[in-house]
């Protein structure tokens, strides 16, 4: 997408680390101001749900706690 962005042929709102961990000189990233923050966090499927998937999540829960 980003690529895309960069040909002139569009936009891409993105999150604040964008900047940092994608770095483009071909790329302006504008801050909007006003636009509610976005929040990410792991989905997956019911079907897919698994031990491991559940202590994934687990330790990443863990390692965002305040």
């Amino acid at each position: 997408m980003l690529s895309l962005v960069a040909l002139g042929r569009g936009v891409l709102p993105v999150g604040e680390h964008t900047r940092r961990y994608y770095p483009r000189p071909d790329v302006a990233y504008v801050p909007i101001h006003d636009a509610p923050p976005i929040e990410r966090g792991p989905i997956w499927l019911p079907s897919n749900t698994t031990t491991r998937v559940r202590e994934f999540v687990r330790a990443a829960t863990d390692a965002n706690a305040p």
